[in-house]
């Protein structure tokens, strides 16, 4: 066979190089500089020979693909050296005589079917079980190729493998390198086997290359996680090297720690084990604290790492109480099998991580069927355990978890989403403080009605409180305007039928904070307009729409006393129905809204006239646009509602803003340093009114309602005739999805909310 062309042989060389020394693993200086003088007169083959020699010593695998895109690899002569918890990289030679152009991946013995550009590899390749131990435990050592895995069609280049090792000692070990066609490499990532062009004998021992790896111990290293009071407590902590990668491994993880997210949740005491090195340390419980980052060297003199958590308000200590009422534990982006999902163990973890009071983790329907069996009509603060010692074990996670000072601030309810059931095309419910579970007469999820308010209306029989999650999918028309007039297609599973439920009584509430505002608030707008007392409420869905943890969105609700034992989510409720509350993101809050001095929901005026509304408000931004991070995204959501998009352009300020009606009626500069302002306006009222504050994309509060003269809230004819003729529009959308047997019943029930509709545009007072 001929020697290889010269100048793409340097060309691909010189560029793996480079990866090996952006990932940590540079080639010795003298190689390095050699390298680079590859040259001068001499000819084309020798300097092809000169650079294979130069990396034949650093080369950990030999591959050669043949014409049908199998591959056959050997060892090369670099000693298989890892590190346990760590990355090693090496150089892969491949000879590719048919000069085949495709997608270079990387698998081995203990995860079968590994690829190398998704970083969750070992968790989509076990098998569809919680109990594959045996699988798990020999699954101890991760491959992928590093930078880009595109073979160009030199007959030889030379690529980057990356691999990570869970376990230490001397272990046994194969690794197979394969070929994809680049134009499937989505559909690779989900089934390698199923996939045109893919071509692996991974099975053939003949074409893989075995090794005896000698694997270098890592350090358990412990988190002295700690409140500014000195209490300990549970964080999300993100560990990252150099190179970026986070620890411990992504595709090593099971609950509690998530493949998903770049952090892990660690009490105080509770370990981390990471290899001699430097690292990149960040730390937060949640929006109410600025984050800690700072570097940090592990090595022989290192056994504790301190993290001293940096809060900047403490809602608490006002005597409001978060809670994220939408969270799950199975059925989305959860390890393992997500019609099961993960125990009430790992989920107080999540919440307690988050800073979070309360968690209503819902169970729908791809989940239903286990998740049930964590209900009990009652608030628990489980152990932190994990939760399925034996694949932990497996897994090498020896580490012990620690109970912290701060546990019993975070309790678990469960509850039901009707989500995926016959009516979810309506809306998805929430039912939040149920008794029971199952629905009247039915076995299955199948069997429950096909629409929504006779879910609602048994959800009220138990004295739970009633509404939808997401409310903004499938309502944005186009405009950022609230409130608008324009009549959306509801073609989404956001909160179509409340309007129709809440005329007649059968919903409390909806859930937002994810999407574009006009989206979310403009039907809670419409419908506080024409008197109605519906809430809002701020929620995650983790971690479907957000997988970042609970909390992204989240609920503040003023109590007398901390939400404490199995009745703290009815405490909650009875807040949020009878109190003071608001919603956000967390990043800013606005403490005892008030009318004259007076906190409560419902006022009465003699006469129209001026009010004074004031509240407490605090806000943190940093002084500077944050540049785009490393760790936890500055952004939630492409659309969802985060303080930096309330930031006034060029200041660390944001807008408060307060509203009469959904109109904004008056407005004030805020200072996002994370102090507490004061603030007061004065409004006129012309007529009977709601009146609410906000930081448009942060926070917004319940409203308060004032009634003048005996006259009800009747603000907008605009509003009362949008809602009669969305409920025209909700029918023509989702008639066809509700069973013939039920379809009279709904169509008598969209015809009554229509009607009280009709009355309530009647006694309005103003256009």
């Amino acid at each position: 066979m001929s020697e290889p062309a010269a100048q793409p042989l340097l060309a691909s060389a010189t560029r793996a190089v480079r990866t090996l020394e952006d990932l940590g693993d540079p080639l010795p200086a003298d190689v390095t500089a050699r390298l680079s003088t590859v040259g001068g007169s001499t000819s084309d083959a020798e300097r092809s020979r000169e650079v294979e020699q130069l990396l034949r010593p650093f080369v950990l695998i030999d591959a050669r693909i043949d014409e049908q895109g199998l591959t056959m690899c050997t060892p090369g002569a670099a000693p298989p050296r890892l590190v346990q918890h760590g990355w090693r990289s090496f150089l892969v030679r491949v000879a590719n005589p048919h000069r085949i152009e495709a997608e270079l991946f990387a698998m081995n013995k203990g995860v079968y079917g590994v690829i190398d550009h998704v970083s969750h590899a070992a968790r989509i390749a076990l098998h569809d079980s919680l109990t594959s131990v045996p699988r798990i435990k020999t699954a101890w050592l991760e491959a992928k190729i590093a930078a880009s895995g595109v073979l160009s069609g030199l007959e030889v280049e030379y690529k980057v493998i990356s691999l990570y090792s869970r376990d230490s000692g001397a272990l046994p070990g194969g690794l197979m390198l394969g070929v994809a066609d680049r134009h499937n490499h989505h559909s690779l990532s989900r089934s390698p086997e199923g996939v045109a062009g893919f071509r692996t004998s991974f099975e053939d021992r003949d074409h893989s290359a075995s090794f005896e790896f000698e694997c270098a111990p890592a350090r358990d290293i412990q988190f002295d996680v700690r409140e500014p009071d000195g209490s300990s407590c549970m964080a999300a902590i993100t560990v990252r090297d150099a190179q970026g990668r986070s620890y411990p491994s992504k595709g090593m993880r099971l609950a509690p720690d998530m493949f998903f997210h770049e952090h892990v949740y660690r009490a105080t005491g509770e370990v981390i084990r990471l290899p001699d090195g430097p690292y990149e340390i960040s730390a937060a419980r949640g929006p109410e604290y600025r984050p800690v980052r700072f570097e940090a060297t592990v090595d022989s003199g290192t056994t504790t790492i301190p993290i001293p958590l940096d809060r900047w308000i403490d809602p608490a200590s006002h005597g409001y109480y978060s809670g994220d009422p939408h969270i799950h534990a199975g059925g989305c982006s959860h390890y393992s099998v997500p019609t099961e999902g993960v125990t009430p163990e790992t989920m107080i973890r999540h919440v307690r991580g988050e800073g979070l009071w309360l968690g209503s983790v819902l169970a729908w329907a791809p989940c239903y069927y286990h998740q049930k069996q964590f209900f009990s009509g009652k608030s628990i603060s489980p152990p932190a355990e994990l939760e399925y010692p034996d694949m932990q074990e497996a897994q090498g996670m020896t580490w012990v978890p620690r109970p912290t000072d701060r546990d019993g601030e975070s309790l678990l309810r469960y509850d039901v989403e009707v989500s995926g059931f016959p009516s979810s095309h309506s809306g998805h419910v929430i039912l939040l403080g149920l008794t029971d579970q199952d629905y009247p007469g039915t076995s299955i999820i199948e069997d429950w009605p096909s629409w929504n308010l006779p879910i609602m209306r048994w959800g009220h029989a138990q004295n739970a409180l009633v509404g939808y999650a997401h409310c903004g999918i499938g309502l944005a028309v186009g405009t950022d305007e609230l409130p608008n007039y324009l009549i959306p297609s509801f073609q989404g599973i956001g909160s179509n039928e409340i309007i129709v439920d809440v005329p007649l009584g059968a919903a409390d509430f909806q859930c937002g904070t994810q999407f574009a505002p006009a989206a979310e608030l403009n039907i809670w707008y419409h419908l506080l307009n024409v008197g109605y007392r519906t809430l809002m409420l701020g929620e995650t869905d983790y971690p479907c729409i957000y997988d970042e943890g609970p909390g992204v969105g989240r609920t503040y609700v003023r109590l007398a006393q901390p939400p404490q034992g199995a009745q703290a989510l009815e405490a909650w409720i009875t807040g949020l129905r009878e109190g003071t509350s608001y919603f956000g993101d967390g990043r800013s809050h606005v403490f005892d809204l008030a009318v004259d001095s007076n906190l409560s929901r419902e006022h009465t005026a003699a006469t129209p006239g001026p009010v004074r509304v004031s509240a407490t408000v605090a806000a943190w931004l940093p002084e500077q646009p944050p540049p785009p991070s490393t760790g936890r995204p500055v952004y939630s959501a492409p659309m969802g509602w985060h303080l930096e998009r309330a930031r006034i352009a060029g200041t660390r300020s944001v807008l408060v803003e307060v509203l009469v009606n959904g109109i904004v009626a008056a407005t004030q500069e805020l200072p996002a340093d994370g102090n507490e302002h004061e603030v007061a306006f004065d409004v006129t009222l012309q007529n009977s009114s709601w009146i609410a504050m906000r930081i448009l994309r942060s926070v917004h509060t319940q409203p308060i309602f004032v009634e003048i003269a005996g006259q009800p809230i009747r603000a907008s004819r605009r509003s009362a005739q949008w809602l009669h003729d969305s409920v025209d529009a909700l029918w023509k959308a989702k008639s066809g999805f509700i069973r013939d047997t039920e379809r009279a019943a709904a169509r008598e029930a969209y015809d009554a909310a229509q009607a009280i509709y009709v009355t309530r545009r009647d006694e309005c007072e103003a256009d």
